[in-house]
């Protein structure tokens, strides 16, 4: 049998981003310095997975079709355009931004499974300066209707 090729659509994919911003914008500040572990990795989990639901709609918007989890890898297949000024909305250069992208490609998988024991590392920093630098990206974008 073979599978259905669905074409989602740009605003659905902007929509659900909206969903995680609303989300990390309401509970992110309980992330620092909070003393209760699970929340942060529940923060670390959205976070990365709202960049990549966000990478994803920049992608539909350039009529691209996105998959994978890898952070880099969809980033990558955006237009030069558009991973420049993404790049540039987070303030570092261009070694360190592509070296922390590598380094922080794939926390929405692993670390969902933290209780398994795996040592695990993030910089917050970055994925949130990432995360906002998506998010003027599609604030920028209105949908055709």
């Amino acid at each position: 049998m073979k599978e259905l090729q669905t074409t989602i659509s740009f605003k659905n994919v902007q929509d659900a981003f909206y969903v995680y911003c609303d989300i990390i914008e309401r509970h992110e500040r309980g992330a620092t310095g909070s003393s209760i572990a699970s929340f942060y990795i529940g923060c670390v989990i959205l976070q990365s997975f709202a960049c990549e639901i966000g990478l994803k709609a920049l992608l539909a918007s350039e009529n691209k079709v996105a998959h994978g989890h890898y952070l880099n890898d969809l980033f990558n297949e955006l237009s030069t355009q558009k991973q420049d000024i993404i790049r540039q909305c987070t303030e570092y250069d261009r070694l360190f931004f592509y070296e922390s992208l590598s380094a922080n490609k794939d926390h929405f998988t692993k670390w969902r499974y933290y209780y398994e024991g795996n040592s695990l590392s993030v910089d917050y920093q970055f994925t949130s300066k990432l995360f906002y630098a998506i998010k003027a990206c599609l604030d920028e974008i209105k949908p055709e209707h």
